[in-house]
């Protein structure tokens, strides 16, 4: 069995993707950023760290949840939860 074959896609690592993107185009300036107080450096390290904490969750979901299926399910919907209680906490 080849190391590819033991390679699973989710949902978190997908995220983790755009996450390490994101901070790239922050770090390059790719990203304009001019109408928060926040500099674009410090975009980018809460970003790596929010990166760094997902990784280890998508870990712990791997390595708990066997079923590809059910993996994708479970994950799925802790984006969905983790993204519906970002816009909560932006409303209040």
């Amino acid at each position: 069995m080849s190391p590819a074959s033991k390679l699973k896609f989710t949902p978190l690592s997908i995220v983790i993707a755009i996450c390490f993107t994101y901070a790239l185009s922050l770090l390059l300036g790719l990203v304009s950023t001019d109408e928060t107080g926040i500099s674009a450096s410090t975009k980018a390290i809460f970003t790596f760290i929010l990166a760094i904490i997902l990784f280890l969750a998508d870990l712990l979901f791997r390595r708990f949840i066997e079923n590809t299926k059910w993996l994708w399910l479970i994950q799925g919907s802790f984006i969905i939860i983790i993204i519906v209680l970002i816009l909560i906490f932006q409303k209040i």
